[in-house]
């Protein structure tokens, strides 16, 4: 939810106070990752080390985010700004799996 709020004030505010809440995303997403990966690999059993390394992997997703944010930044009437918009979805999507979507799993169906 602190991603989400962040990443809204900064979109709508200006100078100073809009980089100073792109700043304290990092403080969201260290926040996030030591919650996450007790969730993703609970009830695992053998497959742990798997699960680990899978999300090891997904962490690629933090490289390929910022090319499409370069994208959107770059279209005329959007701008560097307004851009930002890409992260709320990415953030809502962790706040449903922190909340219901690390529960579904197809062996508990």
């Amino acid at each position: 939810m602190v991603g989400i709020i962040f990443s809204i004030i900064a979109i709508n505010t200006h100078g100073y106070v809009s980089v100073l809440f792109i700043a304290l995303l990092g403080l969201a997403n260290a926040l996030m990752w030591p919650a996450i990966w007790p969730l993703a690999i609970s009830g695992l059993g053998k497959f742990t080390k798997t699960g680990s390394a899978l999300l090891i992997m997904a962490i690629a997703g933090g490289a390929t985010l910022p090319l499409c944010y370069g994208k959107l930044a770059d279209i005329n009437f959007i701008g560097h700004q307004q851009a930002y918009w890409i992260l709320v979805p990415c953030y809502l999507f962790i706040l449903f799996y922190s909340l219901k979507g690390y529960k579904y799993s197809k062996w508990n169906s």
